[in-house]
């Protein structure tokens, strides 16, 4: 009896043994599927990556030798700023996706108006076909509530993710439609229904089961030779779900895709045209001149202080520039009242950063320590750091890489004759 006993443990121990045994395989071959996974990634990013950095490294060293030739120097420029923004699309796609996994990604409610966010994707995707012979039609039907409450933002990151991916795989003498229209609305609400279908290359099936996990691409023909972080549509999947709406793809190999999108959004209760002719009104009485206006530039990297620098004196700004916070903080404070009427401000540098320079120049005894705009210039681009900048009294945020319509666009907001 005793013996049948043990026996009887024994068995159940080595059934709890084999299925821990069991347990134990699947998680190493799960940790060696994601290792290779990672290393897949990691070698198609340093490929993908290196590709556009060859591109602007090699131009860059082409223009250096031919300065004197004006064409060959701007065919040069042309193709580094195509290689910049290309890499930067490579980047932004990497921090997307990173702020997503990482639950920091925040859907912002908005009003916003639904004409502006499709018209304008669609003249992305139409000057992004300039060169190519595909036929791009727009069917855009009647909106009854246009004006709407959203995340602009991402809706536009999402409709040029799948635009995007109808251009690079549909061929010459292919054609892309652009279908929106308003299906339903009531009780304050109102659903949209995108369509984006494109007589392209198309997916195999196998592939159309893993199209929204990330960093997957399908290894077919690719017709511009065009290749990306392969993060795209599991990015847009995920910007649809935490919209609340609902995305679908059906695709035939040789015939082309069709992605469908659908999301509800507030319609809230707004005077909406009313606003933005207000807002219209109250740009056009802006002053747009910005001859005069003196800022303190404040940059420890000095190709960043020299771009920034050359972008406000080609407007007429008068700049005086401080390499780190303790400096600003200074000149600020032996400068007589008055008499900068902005600080653009780097976040991130040696001596004193950014936010406690901006906290100790809210702090001095002077009338214009509270009230002087300051503007945070600066690569820290997460919903976090604007915060951050806002509780240390800074009034705007600029993500670089700051474009100079952006830049001036801001300090016109806080400038005035």
């Amino acid at each position: 009896m005793k013996k049948k006993k043990t026996v009887k443990k024994l068995k159940k121990k080595i059934a709890v043994l084999e299925t821990e045994n069991l347990s134990l395989q699947e998680s190493v071959l799960r940790a060696e599927n994601n290792s290779r996974e990672k290393s897949a990634f990691l070698s198609h990013m340093s490929h993908d990556i290196r590709t556009p950095l060859n591109g602007i490294i090699g131009m860059t060293g082409i223009a250096m030798k031919h300065f004197d030739d004006k064409d060959r120097v701007l065919d040069c420029l042309g193709k580094i700023d195509s290689s910049s923004k290309h890499l930067l699309s490579l980047i932004n796609d990497i921090l997307d996706m990173s702020r997503i996994e990482s639950g920091r990604m925040v859907m912002n409610h908005e009003r916003m108006d639904i004409r502006e966010v499709i018209n304008g994707c669609a003249l992305i995707a139409e000057s992004l076909l300039a060169q190519r012979k595909v036929d791009f039609v727009r069917e855009f039907g009647i909106f009854h509530h246009p004006l709407l409450i959203g995340d602009e933002l991402h809706l536009r990151q999402v409709l040029i993710n799948i635009l995007s991916n109808a251009i690079k795989f549909t061929p010459d003498g292919g054609k892309i439609f652009f279908q929106v229209k308003e299906v339903s609305a009531g009780d304050g609400k109102a659903t949209y229904h995108f369509e984006i279908e494109d007589t392209g290359i198309g997916m195999k099936p196998d592939f159309l089961e893993k199209i929204w996990d990330s960093f997957t691409q399908e290894n077919s023909g690719n017709c511009n030779g065009y290749k990306g972080t392969g993060l795209g549509m599991a990015i847009t999947k995920k910007l649809v779900d935490l919209m609340g709406g609902i995305i679908k793809v059906a695709s035939k190999p040789g015939v082309g895709s069709k992605f469908t999108v659908e999301v509800t959004f507030d319609t809230g209760i707004m005077s909406g045209i009313a606003e933005k002719e207000n807002k219209m009104e109250s740009i056009q009485e802006r002053n747009a001149h910005l001859d005069g206006m003196k800022v303190l530039l404040v940059e420890d990297t000095p190709l960043n202080m020299e771009i920034a620098k050359f972008m406000l004196e080609d407007e007429g700004i008068e700049v005086m520039t401080a390499e780190n916070g303790q400096i600003a903080v200074n000149i600020f404070n032996n400068s007589p009242e008055n008499t900068f009427n902005a600080v653009l401000m780097d976040v991130r540098m040696p001596v004193m950063d950014g936010l406690t320079a901006t906290k100790s120049i809210r702090t001095l005894p002077r009338t214009d320590a509270v009230t002087v705009p300051i503007i945070a210039m600066t690569a820290d681009a997460y919903s976090e750091d604007i915060r951050r900048t806002t509780d240390a009294g800074m009034n705007a945020h600029l993500t670089k890489p700051v474009s100079q319509e952006k830049m001036l666009s801001t300090l016109e907001k806080f400038y005035s004759v």
